[in-house]
């Protein structure tokens, strides 16, 4: 099966070269991506992905522009996080380690809390409408007008759009776009999320309310409030009974599970990190509604949606889990791009506006995220700011390696010397097993240690001034004589110190 998927990846990837004014439009080819998505879902394994694109570089097959970095290995700098990011957006993919830093903020809280007026000014809360049928946003005719093609979006708060105006939704952006992309049809998109709602719930929403209206196309998009209020069978059951009651009605039913901060291969910001520690288990899960989307047989279309926020450089969530109005129009868009061919279109999204200030070829930033390169060895290299995201490093070597900056969330360690360093300042750790490891008298100062299992963990004496432990384990750690200036426990576990 390996070298039947090896075959088709190469046949698929020397269309890129016939397609390269189909790229300059922005219209990529759903194979083009699928093709690294195999190795995302480990479908294909590394070498055999990085060795087929190898050699039809080699051979002239393809052409891309690879930023020149004399100074990085070539098994380095190719790796295949990286080259999973260059066709997804076809670019160079120059890693900005600046984005990380930033935050994004909406009134919502203090709207909700009746807080309008903060330190003498206004407070700018989001409009909110509802419509004679208590759905978000405008008016529609029960009855659905002749030639009109009727969309009901379905789900919880990150449809109904938690934080943002009524045109900043993503139906609602669904909606423009539609209008934008399709002159010659009538198409109608309506909000029918409710915040907490998941999957039992929105089929007696749609049974005894929605399908009343005529639908032609449900959209449910699930997953996160499922995780917390149901085990994956039952959602897995109300997903069909939902395709099952649109066969019998007539309307079409679109299933979709929602990304989240640690879903796909998304390089998250400090603050999304932080929010999103407590989805963890969301992981699981999903992977689980996905694996389990053969089941489905009723429904017209099965979609997984937890990579579409991969390689954008940019914050996406404010919270644990919602987007503001540029997180919803990338979701509209790869909506689109599902449903587009139901109107004889073909829609790709990408996002290649990517910074390269801070991110010269001659000194560029590594980026293997989800990369397996256990058993190498970085020994005296370069690797400020280098991304390490969920990649193996199991059994390698870093004597002498400049890592400040660089990121190794949730990346696997084990038996790797990296941790030998003394000086440990500024790097993030977030979500890896450091269990049972001698951290003593490290200089662990502004290293981000969020949701890092660190049971039994020997810390004594160690720097941890301005470090985050948010969400971290430390049951059985031994803190004695750590520094702890402006250490950051919050949400943290099975210690003293930790603090709710």
């Amino acid at each position: 099966m390996r070298y039947l998927l090896l075959f088709v990846l190469v046949v698929s990837l020397v269309g890129i070269l016939m397609i390269s004014d189909a790229f300059a439009q922005d219209v990529i080819p759903s194979w083009v991506k699928n093709t690294a998505g195999w190795w995302a879902t480990d479908a294909i394994s590394e070498t055999e992905f990085v060795n087929a694109i190898e050699f039809l570089v080699k051979e002239n097959i393809i052409q891309v522009n690879v930023s020149q970095t004399p100074q990085l290995p070539d098994w380095l700098v190719n790796n295949a996080g990286w080259w999973a990011a260059r066709i997804f957006t076809n670019s160079d993919f120059d890693f900005d380690p600046e984005y990380v830093k930033k935050r994004i903020y909406t009134s919502f809280p203090q709207c909700m809390a009746g807080r309008t007026v903060q330190m003498g000014y206004v407070v700018s809360c989001p409009e909110v409408t509802y419509n004679s049928y208590g759905l978000r946003g405008g008016e529609f005719e029960a009855e659905k007008p002749d030639n009109t093609y009727r969309i009901f979006a379905v789900g919880g708060s990150s449809t109904f759009g938690r934080g943002v105006d009524n045109s900043e939704t993503w139906p609602a952006y669904l909606q423009q776009i539609i209008n934008e992309k399709i002159t010659d049809k009538e198409i109608e998109v309506i909000n029918a999320g409710f915040p907490q709602a998941a999957s039992k719930v929105e089929h007696g929403l749609i049974k005894i309310k929605l399908s009343s209206f005529d639908p032609d196309l449900i959209i449910m998009y699930d997953g996160w409030n499922d995780s917390n209020q149901h085990d994956v069978e039952e959602t897995l059951q109300n997903w069909e009974r939902v395709c099952k009651l649109g066969k019998d009605e007539g309307f079409n039913t679109i299933i979709i599970v929602q990304p989240l901060a640690f879903t796909g291969h998304r390089v998250l910001t400090e603050q999304e990190a932080i929010n999103g520690i407590i989805n963890l288990p969301y992981l699981q899960k999903s992977q689980q509604y996905v694996d389990g989307f053969k089941e489905l047989e009723s429904c017209s279309k099965t979609i997984d949606f937890r990579g579409i926020f991969d390689y954008v450089q940019e914050p996406i969530f404010f919270d644990d889990g919602h987007t503001l109005g540029f997180g919803n129009k990338i979701i509209a868009e790869n909506v689109f791009s599902v449903i587009a061919p139901n109107f004889g279109k073909t829609y790709s999204v990408i996002h290649n506006n990517l910074s390269s200030e801070n991110n010269m070829p001659e000194t560029g930033v590594v980026y293997a995220v989800g990369a397996d390169l256990s058993g190498r060895n970085f020994d005296n290299l370069n690797l400020q700011n280098a991304v390490f995201d969920k990649a193996d490093l199991s059994n390698t070597s870093f004597k002498n390696t400049n890592i400040d900056g660089a990121r190794f969330v949730f990346a696997n360690l084990n038996n790797s010397n990296l941790l030998d360093q003394i000086d440990l300042s500024n790097i993030n750790l977030a979500g890896v097993d450091l269990s049972n490891t001698n951290l003593k008298g490290k200089n662990l100062s502004g290293t981000i240690l969020t949701g890092t299992n660190l049971t039994n963990t020997i810390l004594t004496e160690a720097d941890l001034t301005n470090a985050v432990l948010t969400g971290a384990i430390l049951t059985g750690a031994n803190l004695e004589n750590a520094v702890l200036t402006n250490v950051i426990l919050k949400n943290c576990v099975g210690h003293h110190i930790c603090v709710s």
